[in-house]
């Protein structure tokens, strides 16, 4: 049931994203925004999205410098985010708002990794 409720929440962030998935993973491949997949080192290992770049949760909660660094690789581009299922990123994306940052949560690994291309680092 669980695995039901993160599959259906994953489809509905489709539905209120200005964009689709498929419009950032191309505005991604233009250089005009980034996709930042926030799961952690271990969960990377199935794979992530091609054009995303990684920036855990966990070190936004334990770096102190991790605005500086994010705003450098994030800079002058739209940013979206994911994680597994979506949760993380929904977090990580109220932190932006709170450090005046815009950005748009994806969803998850888990319905994304079907429709864009995936690479294993």
């Amino acid at each position: 049931m669980k695995k039901i409720i993160v599959i259906f929440l994953g489809l509905l962030s489709f539905y209120v994203l200005a964009v689709t998935p498929k419009e950032a993973y191309q505005l991604a491949k233009e250089g005009k925004a980034i996709l930042v997949d926030v799961r952690e080192e271990s969960e990377i290992k199935e794979g992530m999205i091609d054009v995303a770049i990684s920036f855990p949760l966990s070190k936004i909660e334990n770096d102190s410098n991790w605005k500086n660094e994010f705003i450098q690789l994030t800079k002058g581009k739209e940013i979206y985010l994911y994680c597994r299922s979506g949760a993380r990123s929904g977090k990580v994306k109220g932190i932006l708002k709170e450090n005046k940052i815009e950005s748009q949560n994806l969803g998850g690994f888990m319905t994304l990794g079907s429709l864009l291309p995936t690479k294993k680092p």
